[in-house]
């Protein structure tokens, strides 16, 4: 369910859902001919928007925490999940990040 609603959600996402905040970053890195940080600022606004969307749909019945550590933990099982882009940088820096960690991908 947690899988299928991630996918949903990414699939929801456009530039529409950008904060003023977010379009200023992405505007401003491209007009400094970074492209390819307009482009991870987008997939990360685009993670941030998934991992919202998710978190309303079932934070009734998964713990949360988008912050820090793992994403989702079932508290009936204990099985922790992590939102992921899949893109190959997003698998690294998460890889890195949490190489103690024992986590489910989510990816989208």
């Amino acid at each position: 369910m947690l899988q299928e609603a991630v996918s949903k959600a990414a699939k929801e996402w456009g530039p529409d859902k950008l904060s003023r905040q977010e379009e200023r970053a992405i505007d401003d890195a491209k007009k400094a001919g970074e492209y390819w940080l307009a482009r991870l600022l987008e997939r990360e606004a685009q993670g941030r928007y998934v991992q919202v969307k998710v978190k309303e749909q079932f934070e009734h019945l998964h713990d949360f925490s988008l912050r820090k550590g793992v994403d989702v933990v079932d508290p009936a099982t204990g099985t922790r999940y992590e939102i992921l882009s899949g893109t190959e940088s997003n698998l690294a820096r998460h890889g890195r990040r949490m190489a103690g960690e024992f986590f489910r991908m989510l990816t989208f």
